[in-house]
C-alpha cells in the first residue's frame, strides 16, 4: 500500500470524503441534542457503513470515521460514558469493513490505495459553552479517543474545528501524542472589514486567523486545511494560511447551515459548482479537497470526475 506521504508528493489532490453527520440525518438518523451523531456506531451501524461505501464509490480517497461528536466528554453528556471507547473502536471498524468490502486499502473504487482517518473535535458537550470543559481536561479525553482510534487502526487524524490558541493548542498536542500523521482543520469567518477570524460559536471569542495558525501549527501535522467553512470564507483563510504555514494546505467546506442538533440544507452549492471551486482550488495547489456539512457523496464524485479528468 502507497504511503499517505507518498501520496502527498502527487500533483493531484488527495479526494476527501464529504458530510457524516448530516448525511446521516438526511438518511434519516435522529441527531442527538448531546452529542450530535456520536452513538451512529451503535444505534445505526449499518448506515453508516453504507455512508463510507457511497463516498469511497463516489472517489474518496479519504474516509472520516464518525468520531467528531465521540470524545468521552461528548458521549458522557448522552448518558453513554461508559462505552466510549466501544463507540469509537465501533466507528473505526465501521469505515475499516467499508473500505475492505470497496476492494481493500490497495485496489478499491479510486484504482488506489485508500485511507481511514479517525476525526478529533473541539465541539462543545451538547453545543452549549457553558459545557466546555478547561483546554487540558478538553485535551485528555482526545488523547484517550486518539489512542482508541489508533487501536482500532486508522490511518490518520484529522483534528476539526480548531478555532481558538488555548484548546487548540492543547488538542494538538494530543492528536501527536499517538505517533499519527495529524492534519489539523481551522474553520474561519471574514468579518465585516474583510479580516479573517476564527470562528467563535461555543469555544471562545474570535482571533485574527493568522494568530491561530501561528500559535498552534508547525508542530509536525502533515496538512493544515479550511473546514466547516463557508465556501466565500474558505479562499481568504486559504490565502492567510499560505502566508503563515509550511505544511501543505487542504480544504473542505460546508454549505447550508446549522440550528442545533439539526443542519438545514438551504441554499446548498451544487456538485457541478463545488467541482468548479474544486478545480480552481486544484490550481491552486492543495493537497487536500473534499466537503463538511451539507455536502454529500455526490459533491464528491463531482469533484474526483473534474479532478481526475
Amino acid at each position: 500500500m502507497q504511503d499517505l506521504a507518498e501520496r502527498f508528493s502527487d500533483p493531484h489532490p488527495i479526494i476527501l470524503d464529504g458530510a457524516i453527520s448530516t448525511e446521516l440525518q438526511r438518511l434519516g438518523v435522529p441527531m442527538s441534542a448531546d452529542t450530535w451523531s456520536g452513538l451512529a456506531a451503535i444505534t445505526h451501524p449499518n448506515v453508516l457503513r453504507d455512508l463510507h461505501t457511497a463516498y469511497l464509490r463516489a472517489g474518496a480517497e479519504v474516509i472520516m470515521a464518525n468520531t467528531y461528536a465521540a470524545a468521552p466528554q461528548h458521549v458522557a453528556k448522552a448518558g453513554y460514558g461508559d462505552r466510549a471507547r466501544e463507540i469509537n473502536l465501533r466507528s473505526a471498524e465501521l469505515a475499516l469493513e467499508a473500505r475492505e468490502a470497496a476492494g481493500g486499502a490497495s485496489d478499491g473504487p479510486t484504482d488506489g490505495p485508500t485511507w481511514v482517518a479517525g476525526s478529533l473535535s473541539l465541539m462543545a458537550p451538547g453545543f452549549r459553552r457553558a459545557n466546555r470543559q478547561a483546554p487540558l481536561e478538553h485535551a485528555d479525553g482526545l488523547r484517550r479517543q486518539a489512542e482508541w482510534l489508533a487501536e482500532a487502526g486508522v490511518d490518520l487524524l484529522v483534528l476539526e474545528m480548531l478555532r481558538d490558541i488555548e484548546w487548540s493548542s492543547a488538542a494538538m498536542d494530543a492528536a501527536l501524542s499517538v505517533g499519527l500523521p495529524v492534519w489539523a482543520g481551522f474553520s474561519c469567518i471574514v468579518d465585516d472589514r474583510g479580516t479573517v477570524t476564527t470562528q467563535s460559536a461555543s469555544v471562545s471569542e474570535p482571533v485574527p486567523f493568522a494568530e491561530a495558525l501561528r500559535a498552534v501549527t508547525g508542530r509536525g501535522e502533515m496538512l493544515v486545511g479550511v473546514m466547516h467553512s463557508e465556501i466565500e470564507e474558505t479562499g481568504p483563510g486559504l490565502q492567510c494560511a499560505r502566508e503563515v504555514c509550511d505544511a501543505p494546505l487542504g480544504a473542505w467546506p460546508n454549505s447550508g447551515h446549522f440550528e442545533p442538533p439539526y443542519w438545514q440544507f438551504e441554499d446548498l452549492i451544487s456538485p457541478q459548482a463545488f467541482a468548479d471551486v474544486a478545480e480552481q482550488w486544484a490550481k491552486e495547489g492543495l493537497k487536500v479537497i473534499g466537503g463538511c456539512c451539507g455536502l454529500g457523496p455526490e459533491h464528491v464524485r463531482a469533484v474526483a470526475d473534474r479532478l481526475r479528468s
